[in-house]
């Protein structure tokens, strides 16, 4: 299983079982990304980018 680390900023970072960066959660503007940077939701689906990892 992966997990959510909250960086200093207050920024999360989904990392698989692995420790591979699998997304990023940024809180001010909202948005999650890919590994890559590419948005992908307007929201926070950190969690689901980890069960779907798995």
């Amino acid at each position: 299983m992966g997990f959510i680390e909250t960086q200093s900023n207050g920024k999360q970072r989904a990392l698989d079982a692995n420790g591979r960066t699998i997304g990023f959660f940024d809180p001010q503007q909202g948005t999650t990304k890919d590994a890559a940077q590419r948005t992908i939701a307007q929201c926070n689906l950190l969690a689901s980018l980890i069960f779907d990892a798995n």
